[in-house]
């Protein structure tokens, strides 16, 4: 199974992580093919000292061209899966240490990870669905 990782800055995106409707992804990364990887949601809020937070967990279904009016993310990624929103802080954390590094400090946005202590630490924060 694949998985990536994509990184939600409230003050570039307008908006708060708890205001995401359902698990989905704006990038301006190209996303065609990628149905049925996971899609592991980072967000980042406030300002000095920002707050880091898992905030959503999805399997993609549908990759395609973003019809929102007015964004500046050409891409959307979207499909089943669970928001978090701000339950889950990262803040302090070895695997946030992690991505930081591995994402050189968000700036690759979406990108695939293929570090297993990543997607390890991930799943052990995630609530399994009952």
């Amino acid at each position: 199974m694949r998985h990536f990782i994509a990184y939600h800055n409230q003050q570039k995106m307008g908006y708060s992580c708890a205001d995401i409707p359902e698990p989905r992804v704006q990038t301006s990364r190209e996303v065609e093919g990628l149905e049925g990887v996971t899609v592991w949601l980072v967000a980042g809020e406030g300002e000095n000292p920002k707050a880091y937070f898992l905030a959503a967990k999805f399997v993609a279904s549908h990759c395609e061209r973003n019809s929102t009016s007015g964004s500046k993310f050409p891409y959307l990624i979207a499909g089943p899966g669970s928001l978090y929103k701000k339950s889950i802080p990262l803040g302090g954390t070895s695997v946030l240490a992690q991505i930081r590094k591995e994402s050189a400090n968000f700036v690759r946005g979406f990108y695939e990870t293929k570090n297993p202590s990543i997607v390890s630490a991930l799943n052990a924060l995630a609530p399994t669905k009952s």
